[in-house]
């Protein structure tokens, strides 16, 4: 906000006329829409990865069991047949595992891997590739090993393997576009899912892989073409996340309508979910219908989570001083009584009595606005706003003394220094105190010396006391 101090100032020889712009009008927060509400982002969950530990097919590279382990395979097998996976890890515990064949090692690196035995199925995989290195499906075990903890590296290494051994299947191309997506290598994950879907078409984690790819590689107009075409075909088992995507992906494009518009198919499908609702209403307020994000926050009052929910009371922070700067005191006042219906943190307690009374400086009804400002400051002594609020009022009152010990404690926080010294500068003018006015805007310029109206008009003050000191 530019602050002119002196209009067109003229100084007459033989008196001394002043014309002063009002500093704070209101005292409204003036904060843009794209201030406040330009980092907006759909909340999604993260997709329940899961993979498959299937036995591929026999290939060439198999191993196969020597004679003597073929008793022992034979008394597991109906184990295994039930998935007892407990009762032949012991079976195997009889066995030293460096007397086995690479083909038991395998094995019994599968089964410890299902148990999540993971250091245990490592030594019989690692034992196994050490006697057959070309062993296609240790290889894959181990890529899912190390995928599980974590060790893309490791795990993509023995995938790429397995695949040039020639198990290749849907799942193995899917795991691959997998670790390439976590090691942010969008190109490649998008090439992974893309050969799962040609083997598996109607693979629902495939394509929300895929859509997840698309959209860390920024191409949002195939990602759009993807949901809607998953959106038809209605398969999906949770359809409010794919409108979901659909609105994050037009909020990506710039498409505020359409981001909203989705957004709200997805509330219908699932109404409690309190961020996504949080972020409608912000939406509505930009670019949809002011009623409509009202509704929405009050509605949002009814969640059980919202009283611990440090989101809605600091979107309120958010939307309430955008209102009131667009003037929708109606709105406000409505916000405000549903909110006191619920139990309300106590930091936002100040903040509440905060925006009563800049209501009622807008409807001029200062007597009112002083006791909401005083009440403020009781729940938050630091307010900045309350305290430029309380010395604005007794400044109109022209109790200049309460007005300026307001303006000291503003002018200490950090938040309203400039606001707060040129205000208490501008009451020092109106009482013709220039010499202290100009030691008040000299503070303004060390915050900030490139203001270089203040300086003009610093210039002009110590012009007029000059002028008061010489008589000129």
């Amino acid at each position: 906000m530019k602050i002119k101090l002196f209009p067109n100032l003229c100084i007459p020889a033989t008196r001394f006329k002043t014309a002063v712009d009002s500093v704070f009008a209101g005292l409204l927060l003036l904060l843009s829409s794209t201030q406040v509400f330009a980092n907006v982002e759909v909340a999604l969950a993260e997709p329940n990865w899961q993979f498959l530990l299937e036995s591929a097919p026999v290939s060439p590279i198999s191993a196969q069991l020597p004679p003597q382990e073929k008793r022992f395979a034979r008394e597991i097998q109906p184990l295994l047949s039930k998935q007892e996976f407990e009762a032949v890890a012991t079976a195997f515990e009889q066995r030293p595992l460096a007397n086995d064949s690479a083909a038991l090692q395998q094995l019994r690196g599968q089964v410890m891997l299902s148990l999540k035995r993971y250091d245990e199925a490592e030594n019989a995989l690692k034992s196994a590739l050490q006697q057959m290195p070309n062993l296609a499906l240790a290889h894959r075990s181990m890529s899912m090993l190390y995928m599980l903890n974590k060790n893309y590296s490791k795990a993509r290494e023995h995938l790429s393997r397995s695949i040039e051994l020639g198990v290749a299947d849907a799942q193995l191309y899917g795991q691959l576009a997998y670790l390439n997506l976590n090691s942010q290598r969008p190109a490649a994950a998008i090439a992974g899912y893309q050969q799962a879907l040609y083997l598996q078409p109607d693979n629902l984690q495939w394509q929300q892989g895929l859509l997840y790819a698309w959209l860390n590689s920024h191409n949002f107009d195939s990602a759009q073409r993807l949901v809607e075409d998953m959106i038809e075909q209605g398969q999906h088992e949770n359809p409010h996340e794919l409108w979901l995507l659909r609105s994050q992906i037009a909020l990506q494009r710039e498409h505020p309508e359409q981001a909203l518009s989705s957004l709200e198919v997805a509330l219908q499908l699932s109404p409690q979910d309190l961020s996504n609702s949080l972020l409608a209403a912000k939406l509505h307020v930009q670019h949809g219908s002011i009623p409509r994000a009202i509704e929405l926050l009050k509605l949002s009052l009814g969640n059980d989570e919202v009283v611990e929910s440090a989101e809605y009371w600091a979107t309120l922070k958010q939307v309430l001083p955008w209102l009131l700067n667009q003037q929708r005191y109606a709105s406000v006042d409505s916000l405000l009584s549903a909110a006191t219906r619920v139990e309300v943190p106590v930091d936002f307690q100040g903040l509440l009595n905060l925006y009563r009374g800049q209501i009622a400086v807008a409807r001029n009804a200062n007597k009112r606005a002083l006791k909401y400002f005083s009440q403020a400051i009781k729940h938050d002594p630091l307010l900045p706003e309350a305290l430029l609020g309380i010395a604005k009022l007794y400044q109109s009152q022209n109790k200049y003394q309460q007005a300026e010990n307001y303006f000291v404690r503003a002018s200490s926080l950090p938040q309203v220094q400039q606001q707060a010294l040129l205000a208490h500068a501008q009451m020092q003018i109106e009482q013709r105190q220039f010499q202290q006015a100009v030691g008040l805007l000299q503070q303004v310029i060390k915050l900030n010396p490139n203001r270089r109206d203040i300086k003009h008009n610093i210039s002009e003050l110590q012009k007029i006391i000059r002028q008061q000191q010489y008589g000129a």
